[in-house]
């Protein structure tokens, strides 16, 4: 026996009303143990919704092809990276990722030129999407150009991208991003470099920690000092622990120095 809203499952995806599919593979894609609309018939005419004369039926469909995640939806979402309304283009973006590495081919290059989108809603939802699909070296390059952009919001996706994406390539990018005028900016690239985890960092996230003015960017220091875990840092961290300001950093820093020296020289730590 079908349940009732089963039955409406069924009846809407006969219907010819687009709002009737869109609500249906809706139901069907968010509810657990109702049925699932064949996605070969399904994907189709969502992408035939796309290009609806209503924003909201294409925004609504793009995230019904998120949500179904068939490879076969990426060229038409791609294409709808352009589209008029910045609603839609998030959420295309945000489908895309949502296919994961299927879509890099098609639609990384893409994504990459997103972030300088009008709208900082769409170049973080490419920066994201680029971080669940992942890269090649020539969408790492476009990311990291976008470094030197004057506008604040795509400086900011595209350091995002990078700290997503893990790129090595970007690390002398990433090191000038560290006197970006923007924190934001400057926090991001703090982020990225730690995912690298590389030591030629050390240095520079010491400074910050010691001498940058927001206190975002030095919490971000302290606590990447922490994961990184080399004991060249020790003198730096107790100074913040002792005498910064905020006292966020200084919790930070009394993390970071919990992971680098061991529990018998916790006496030592400030």
């Amino acid at each position: 026996m079908l349940t009732v809203r089963q039955s409406a499952v069924l009846r809407a995806l006969q219907a010819p009303s687009g709002a009737a599919l869109l609500l249906c593979t809706m139901i069907a894609g968010c509810e657990a143990g109702s049925i699932q609309p064949d996605p070969a018939s399904v994907v189709p005419r969502l992408a035939e919704l796309l290009e609806d004369q209503d924003s909201e039926v294409r925004k609504t469909a793009a995230l019904s092809l998120g949500k179904i995640a068939r490879a076969e939806s990426a060229a038409i979402l791609v294409e709808h990276l352009n589209d008029p309304d910045p609603s839609v283009r998030q959420t295309s973006a945000w489908a895309l990722g949502n296919l994961g590495e299927v879509a890099l081919d098609q639609a990384g290059l893409a994504l990459a030129s997103k972030l300088d989108d009008p709208s900082p809603a769409v170049k973080f939802a490419a920066a994201h999407a680029l971080g669940l699909i992942g890269s090649t070296q020539a969408i790492i390059e476009l990311v990291t150009e976008r470094l030197r952009y004057s506008d604040v919001h795509t400086r900011r996706a595209a350091v995002q991208a990078l700290a997503w994406l893990e790129a090595a390539s970007a690390f002398p990018t990433l090191i000038q991003a560290l006197s970006d005028q923007d924190a934001r900016v400057r926090q991001g690239a703090v982020s990225a470099l730690g995912e690298l985890a590389d030591l030629r960092a050390l240095s520079s996230f010491q400074d910050l920690l010691l001498k940058d003015p927001d206190v975002g960017v030095r919490s971000e220091a302290a606590y990447r000092l922490g994961k990184l875990g080399d004991l060249t840092v020790l003198p730096a961290l107790r100074s913040a622990a002792a005498h910064d300001r905020d006292p966020g950093v200084r919790r930070w820093a009394l993390w970071a120095l919990e992971q680098i020296t061991p529990e018998s020289d916790s006496d030592s730590r400030l």
